[in-house]
């Protein structure tokens, strides 16, 4: 176990110290420890307040399990289709809480006794050894699970043409390290960079004009130079959005350990509305919930004491669409010297992707909304570039 000491001056532009003073006193192991009672071990238990990192005694090496079957059919010389399921198992896996880091809190209070007993007397270490700190476990004892349908057409190139296109539908699930040493059924749910759809497609048709193409194969040079050497070039990319998890404006009054989550009423279908904007995203609860067990719309806030039963990650955000092209007109300068033109825009549609909404299901003037685009997200943008070969 190591344990972490911090030193912050007296304003964040001041300098702690400098290099000829040192870092002054230290924190001193012996001191600190001289007074402290022996352990099972027979070394000094580990003082109240001090932040510490913990492993097992026994690290075990992360194991991934892949298994896959796949059909594939050629329907003509130039055209093949593929099936597959796809799938893993992560064992020994490490656990974070909310995706950051590789570890979780195995001094984490319980949410039982809420109310009637103090946070620090419901921390599993303090009637033990009296520890109010958290205690980060770098313990490889998660585990995940992906299961997926693959499809796949791909058209190989000929007649100045091919095309590829693949659609996923996938569940991936993990563990969430909040809550995890108390019950880790808690937080076990889908993975927040999930998209349970995705379909992605390729194409590049070389337009059949001009000389050595289709038609005008014969055309004199300043025809051809007019409507020979065409090419189009495109990507599409379609995928439904990150899943999220709901949560309501007063959970901190109804516990101090745990997800913030509240009830939903129903399944989950009634939280679906007809067409969702950045407006409002979801259905949301038409007052702030500000008692325990009262309903508004699909939502009602939980009892004290307890978590909301609706599940990690089960509403869905905004999807992702954007199709890309670009243009190519290749020409002959000369016998050894050629030019091609290229236009080329990505989101040719200029669809505005959203980024999540604000989860929360009874905050006035902000649920259910979203204020932002996707991160990765960019509007219409073109360039143009001239190419010379020879």
């Amino acid at each position: 176990m190591l344990a972490i000491e911090a030193q912050n001056p007296a304003n964040a532009f001041d300098r702690v110290f400098t290099l000829s003073q040192g870092p002054g006193p230290l924190l001193d192991p012996a001191r600190l420890l001289a007074n402290r009672p022996l352990g099972a071990t027979g070394r000094p238990i580990l003082p109240n307040g001090v932040s510490a990192f913990a492993r097992p005694q026994r690290m075990r090496v992360p194991i991934v399990d892949n298994w896959n079957f796949t059909i594939q059919r050629q329907l003509f010389q130039d055209l093949a289709v593929e099936a597959a399921y796809v799938a893993n198992k992560g064992t020994y896996a490490m656990v974070s809480a909310g995706g950051v880091g590789a570890n979780y809190d195995v001094n984490q209070p319980t949410i039982n006794g809420f109310g009637v007993l103090t946070t620090n007397q419901r921390r599993p270490f303090f009637p033990l050894y009296g520890w109010t700190q958290g205690i980060s476990y770098f313990g490889n004892d998660g585990s995940n699970h992906f299961h997926s349908l693959q499809l796949k057409a791909e058209k190989r190139f000929s007649a100045g043409w091919n095309l590829i296109a693949h659609y996923t539908w996938s569940r991936a699930t993990n563990f969430d390290g909040s809550y995890y040493n108390q019950d880790a059924r808690v937080n076990r749910g889908r993975t927040e960079w999930n998209r349970e759809h995705s379909f992605v497609m390729i194409n590049q048709w070389e337009l059949p004009f001009g000389r050595n193409r289709r038609w005008l194969s014969s055309a004199s040079r300043p025809i051809d130079f007019v409507l020979g050497g065409w090419q189009l070039n495109a990507l599409t990319r379609w995928a439904s959005g990150f899943p999220f998890t709901p949560s309501y404006r007063d959970c901190g009054r109804d516990r101090d350990t745990g997800p913030c989550r509240p009830d939903i009423v129903g399944n989950i279908s009634t939280t679906r509305v007809s067409s969702p904007s950045h407006r409002g995203w979801f259905v949301t609860a038409d007052d702030v919930l500000l008692t325990n067990g009262q309903q508004s719309g699909p939502w009602r806030r939980p009892e004290r004491g307890s978590f909301g039963n609706i599940g990690r990650n089960m509403l869905v955000g905004p999807g992702f669409y954007q199709t890309d092209l670009s243009v190519f007109k290749t020409f002959a300068v000369t016998e050894r010297l050629s030019a091609q033109f290229r236009a080329e825009t990505f989101n040719l549609f200029n669809n505005v992707n959203l980024a999540q909404p604000n989860g929360c299901v009874d905050c006035p003037g902000v649920k259910g909304r979203i204020f932002d685009i996707f991160n990765l997200a960019v509007q219409r943008q073109w360039q143009f570039a001239l190419r010379l070969a020879f």
